[in-house]
């Protein structure tokens, strides 16, 4: 599959709608702030291990597989969380807040990029449609670890998981994963800003039928 470029979405600096009553709490920054810092850790974890290939056991990826886990749930929280606005039935923030489903949240974003009609745009490297959105992350929701240690621990196999940590490859798992958080993060800005334009042109009484989401795209 040909690389592209990780977004083809804008970025603009807008102010969060509906922080007040979103899942967060209106804690919107301090939660980006918190998923970057996830992801640059999981990204040294990822670089010093590749960097010492001799010492590595099975087990040793799992911190970066983890804290990746952590960065997507709440970058997929937060694209949901300014998603609903265009969903005919909004998102219950609790049940936002309280899951930590990543396939569910992905269910829920599939739901909000096909109805603002951004298929074509919401791809990065690794991800060219919403099939392969939801196949990657179901693969990092299959590998969370903690699982993968308890059936490790009852499996008459020995050596099963072993072997799944051991053919990961550390960086290149990173260099999708951070391709797809920033995929969200620009996803969830763009939405935030199309529904503030939504509601000036509301207030200006110039709202036309349909999605008319083009602005935010180029």
């Amino acid at each position: 599959m040909k690389k592209r470029s990780v977004s083809r979405f804008t970025k603009p600096t807008v102010k969060k709608s509906g922080a007040a009553e979103g899942w967060h709490g209106g804690a919107d920054a301090e939660i980006n702030l918190y998923a970057r810092s996830l992801q640059k850790a999981a990204l040294s974890l990822a670089r010093a291990l590749e960097s010492q290939p001799g010492t590595r056991t099975p087990w040793d990826v799992c911190p970066i597989i983890w804290l990746y886990r952590q960065a997507l749930e709440l970058q997929l929280k937060a694209l949901v969380g300014e998603g609903s606005n265009f969903l005919k039935s909004k998102t219950d923030p609790i049940s936002l807040y309280r899951s930590h489903s990543l396939r569910w949240l992905a269910q829920v974003v599939c739901q909000v990029i096909k109805t603002v009609g951004w298929e074509s745009d919401f791809a990065c490297e690794g991800v060219s449609n919403l099939t392969e959105f939801n196949s990657l992350v179901n693969e990092v929701e299959s590998l969370e670890p903690v699982s993968r240690a308890v059936h490790f621990a009852n499996a008459s196999g020995y050596g099963s998981v072993t072997q799944t940590f051991q053919k990961i490859d550390a960086l290149e798992f990173a260099r999708k994963l951070d391709a797809l958080l920033e995929l969200l993060e620009v996803t969830a800005d763009a939405l935030a800003a199309t529904w503030e334009q939504r509601a000036e042109v509301a207030v200006d009484g110039d709202l036309g039928g349909g999605n008319n989401f083009g602005p935010t795209i180029h």
